[in-house]
């Protein structure tokens, strides 16, 4: 259907149609978005978790001096559990001797 049928479909109820605005000297040209004047409106956003302000950073020697902190509990700790590794591996050792030698008094015993 064309546009002069639409109209004359309706009856007097279109008064005027214009096929499409002119200003400012624009000639008319078929529909494209680009020429439609349509407007974009704003869009919405729900926004759960927010981004943290910007963290003020302080000097390198800080940042430097933590991590030396951390390397240095961290090598403390390793030093700590080996030392009881070894605590521990002494006295299973004097452990292991003390059954060895209640063992030979007990067969001296025997006797």
């Amino acid at each position: 259907m064309a546009s002069t049928e639409i109209i004359s479909s309706l009856r007097g109820k279109v008064i005027h149609k214009n096929n499409r605005k002119v200003e400012y000297g624009d000639q008319i040209q078929p529909w494209t978005p680009y020429n439609a004047n349509l407007h974009m409106q704003g869009i919405k956003v729900v926004v759960k978790d927010p981004m943290p302000q910007k963290v003020q950073k302080g000097d390198a020697f800080e940042d430097t001096m933590l991590l030396l902190e951390m390397i240095k509990e961290r090598k403390q700790k390793e030093n700590k559990n080996q030392k009881e590794e070894r605590i521990r591996e002494m006295a299973m050792e004097k452990k292991r001797k003390l059954t060895e030698k209640s063992n030979n008094q007990y067969l001296k015993l025997s006797f």
